[in-house]
């Protein structure tokens, strides 16, 4: 008789995890790079954003997006896969043009207002490496969203929903991205999940 547990966890395909993680770290460098060519010139702080407080504990939600973004490419199907990676490559190419062409600056806190050391610490590396600037569309939003999607026809999906959520709501509470940011990054995986949507059309198992 066969173990039902096998049905519920899947084995990871670390073929497509590497795919995924090669993926991240070279779209992480031309990402950081155009930072450090263009000079912001846009600023999209609507009175909302400035409603909603610094939270720096909302670091440990913005780094689950790595994981996140790589368990989603090692527990999905092949066809699945397919569709998102094409649809992350289509909104990384949207993105990079959009940072480009209206180069946005993010204002953030002062980073002495951090009690924590462990967190001022992180916060202070990641502003190094991430500068204040490229933030709308949110590539944070826009990869989780299709990361959910990717995952959606597994089992757990409140847990992949609200570890989505979470992500997405981490970008406001770290001053990473503003609200029009987020609108962005939302709309725009919406646009690339659409456009790759036959791609995974066959990857979806029985709940």
């Amino acid at each position: 008789m066969g173990n039902p547990l096998q049905s519920l966890t899947p084995s990871p395909n670390y073929r497509q995890a590497l795919v995924a993680l090669l993926g991240l770290l070279l779209g992480l460098s031309i990402f950081c790079g155009l930072q450090r060519v263009i000079t912001p010139r846009y600023s999209w702080v609507t009175p909302l954003d400035e409603l909603i407080p610094f939270i720096a504990q909302s670091w440990w939600a913005y780094v689950l997006f790595f994981p996140f973004v790589l368990l989603a490419a090692a527990y999905v199907s092949a066809n699945a896969f397919r569709a998102f990676k094409n649809a992350t490559g289509i909104a990384f190419g949207v993105a990079i043009l959009c940072f480009w062409l209206f180069p946005e600056y993010v204002p953030r806190p002062d980073i002495g207002s951090i009690d924590n050391a462990f967190l001022r610490q992180r916060l202070s590396r990641l502003w190094q490496l991430d500068l204040a600037s490229n933030g709308c569309p949110s590539l944070h939003v826009a990869v989780t969203c299709l990361a959910c999607r990717a995952l959606w026809s597994r089992h757990y999906k409140w847990l992949t929903g609200i570890t989505g959520l979470l992500i997405c709501l981490s970008t406001l509470t770290l001053k990473q991205h503003t609200l029009i940011d987020v609108a962005g990054g939302v709309l725009l995986a919406l646009a690339c999940a659409l456009a790759t949507q036959r791609q995974g059309s066959n990857a979806r198992v029985p709940a």
